[in-house]
């Protein structure tokens, strides 16, 4: 073999790697209708710009409230994540809650150029609705949180959430592939605190204490590289799945009040 075609294969071995371990997509039956704890959401189709479908519920009410972009985790679907919308019930916001490619109902398969096409995808759909700018809550959850950081660069929203995310996948490969050698290129780069500082949004993050995936630490790290205004909320006791759970109605509370809404 080619030196150059070996050197070719060996740097796709990585890559792979990183897909298959980061991304652990559900798929949906396309006729599967929202299940009952969705109540008020509709189902919702997009265009990404590479010509995917993505798939998303959508919450209207109440009309005319800032709307609440959900970019969810690297598992599950939209009607498992739907319960987000509870959570999130008492800042008095819409919800749009999309699927990533390969993800639900969604078409294509994901990687990172494609999950910051479904969220610039989302902001179009909103846009064509007369949602502006200064009107978009930009929610990030763990793997969620690079592709808002990415959509956020340069744009100001009413607000950035990042919760439970990490600066770079690089920054993390030792807990997500440990059995790769250091400064194996892994493909894949979700590289969010370079691009944190060119947010001109209100920062907030939020991270588990006690997370066990994505250290406290990372959170710390994008918070220090945030532009002003923003807040670090630390969750004690929490880890990376149960920040929610674990916080209780201060949850909610610390959201609404970073937003200027009364819950």
């Amino acid at each position: 073999m080619d030196q150059d075609v070996a050197r070719g294969e060996a740097m796709k071995v990585p890559e792979n790697l990183a897909r298959k371990f980061l991304y652990y997509p559900d798929r949906l039956p396309p006729d599967m209708p929202p299940p009952r704890w969705a109540g008020g959401a509709e189902e919702v189709w997009m265009e990404c710009d590479d010509g995917v479908n993505i798939h998303g519920l959508w919450w209207p009410e109440p009309q005319g409230a800032p709307v609440i972009l959900f970019l969810h985790g690297n598992a599950q679907e939209v009607y498992s994540w739907s319960l987000v919308h509870e959570e999130l019930a008492t800042t008095g916001c819409r919800l749009l809650l999309i699927d990533f490619h390969g993800y639900g109902k969604s078409g294509g398969v994901p990687h990172e150029a494609g999950l910051y096409l479904d969220g610039k995808a989302a902001l179009g759909w909103l846009r064509e609705r007369d949602v502006g700018d200064s009107d978009i809550v930009v929610f990030g959850k763990s793997l969620g949180g690079g592709v808002a950081c990415e959509i956020a660069r340069g744009r100001q929203f009413k607000t950035l959430v990042l919760e439970s995310t990490f600066t770079s996948l690089a920054s993390v490969a030792r807990n997500l592939f440990p059995f790769l050698p250091k400064g194996v290129p892994l493909g894949e780069a979700y590289d969010s605190i370079s691009k944190l500082p060119q947010a001109r949004s209100p920062v907030l993050v939020i991270h588990g204490e006690r997370d066990e995936l994505i250290p406290v630490s990372e959170g710390q790290a994008l918070f220090d590289a945030a532009p002003e205004a923003k807040e670090f909320y630390l969750v004690p006791g929490a880890g990376h799945n149960d920040v929610s759970l674990v916080a209780g109605p201060e949850y909610a509370r610390r959201i609404a009040t970073f937003l200027g809404v009364s819950p």
